[in-house]
């Protein structure tokens, strides 16, 4: 709509220098006036940039899945998207565990066997459901001791990544043989950060043959028995994400009912649009099929595309990254097979996402996004003011 305005007020300054209120036309006159009836070419200028960012801003007030996924999708200091999870590899209440023993009444070694914690979360979705990649990853294994005194832990502990029938693991060392100090809540017992190009996801973190040397009666060194009564172990995964050579989306007749142009009463035949679009995404996205919908009485009656209204043509916009922007001219034609072109309420097209070729494993980036540039606007058949 922004270069009807435009037009409007191009119009507007002939319109008045011709008007005399001495005369009295209100009776017996057309009061619409046509302008530019070969064609006129109107400069509109940029609009952008559309980030993800600024999509992830508005998730939070989208309610049910726009909520959980604002609570997942974090942004890190540089940027990038944050996909975060955490949960236990291993914990037990104090009493239930001085219960299962032998002879609680001697100090001894408790032999939990073997332990482990299976990451999920948004990242393992995505990552299976839409060929993504994680980059960047971490993990981060911390313990709680609810004891007054030291417990000494051993355990063959590893990270599990898997991926297309395989799996790679990576030992953590720093937990074959520690001492779990008194009175500890959530201390980081270790930290794992795998190389940034590593795409294979983590899928588990395993504590094999888990030991623990406890004092006797372990119930009654209990630090605070209104505070914290478990042994725990668990981890904190977080990934970044990028687009994968497999990414593939297909969306077909995907309508936007809220792509209103009211521009019926200016009797229009043709409408063309030019634009340079400068994506920053790693994705490339074909939209094809563009189709014009009828007025619809009822938000609950069908869509039903015009079929007097011609749009062409279909365009695809190529991917890119924050230091290589992709730029892809496009233009799109608007017109009445018969009459003029009425007010369009509603398109459905068909889009199409995919990996960017040539580009390798891009981080996706809240600042990364589209610009529309260098766009204007062509009218042919002329524009008409109407009366009122």
């Amino acid at each position: 709509m922004k270069y009807y305005r435009v037009l409007l007020l191009l119009a507007i300054p002939l319109l008045g220098s011709c008007a005399d209120m001495d005369y009295d036309i209100s009776e017996g006159f057309n009061k619409e006036i046509t302008l530019f009836e070969d064609e006129v070419s109107v400069p509109i200028g940029n609009i952008g940039p559309l980030t993800i960012g600024s999509t992830l801003s508005g998730l939070s007030k989208i309610e049910g899945l726009g909520g959980l996924l604002a609570d997942y999708i974090k942004e890190s200091p540089d940027g990038t998207l944050l996909l975060e999870d955490s949960g236990d590899i291993f914990k037990t209440n104090i009493y239930e565990l001085e219960k299962n023993l032998d002879d609680a009444s001697t100090a001894q070694t408790w032999e939990a066997g073997y332990q482990s914690g299976y990451v999920g979360g948004l990242a393992s979705l995505l990552i299976e459901m839409l060929g993504l990649n994680a980059v960047n990853q971490k993990v981060v294994i911390s313990a709680s001791n609810p004891l007054r005194v030291d417990v000494p832990i051993r355990c063959n502990a590893s990270i599990w990544c898997s991926g297309d029938d395989d799996f790679v693991t990576f030992p953590l060392p720093e937990l074959d043989e520690f001492t779990l100090a008194r009175r500890s809540e959530q201390v980081e017992l270790c930290t794992e950060i795998l190389a940034p190009d590593f795409t294979m996801p983590v899928y588990s973190i395993t504590f094999e043959s888990l030991d623990l040397d406890l004092p006797a009666n372990p119930a009654s060194r209990i630090a605070d028995k209104e505070g914290n009564l478990f042994f725990s172990f668990t981890y904190h995964h977080s990934c970044g994400i990028s687009v994968g050579e497999e990414f593939a989306i297909s969306m077909p007749d995907q309508t936007i009912g809220s792509a209103r142009l009211p521009i019926g009463k200016y009797k229009l035949t043709k409408c063309e649009l030019s634009v340079e679009l400068e994506n920053t995404i790693p994705i490339a996205v074909s939209v094809d099929n563009i189709r014009a919908l009828k007025h619809k009485d009822s938000p609950d009656d069908p869509d039903v595309v015009d079929e007097n209204i011609k749009v062409t043509s279909g365009f695809t916009m190529a991917g890119g990254s924050l230091e290589h922007p992709a730029v892809t001219p496009v233009t799109l034609t608007i017109e009445a097979l018969e009459g003029t072109v009425p007010d369009i309420e509603g398109i459905m097209l068909d889009l199409n996402f995919a990996a960017q070729e040539g580009l390798g494993d891009v981080a996706l980036s809240t600042k990364q996004g589209i610009v529309i540039k260098s766009s204007s606007a062509k009218v042919s058949g002329g524009i008409t003011i109407p009366a009122e």
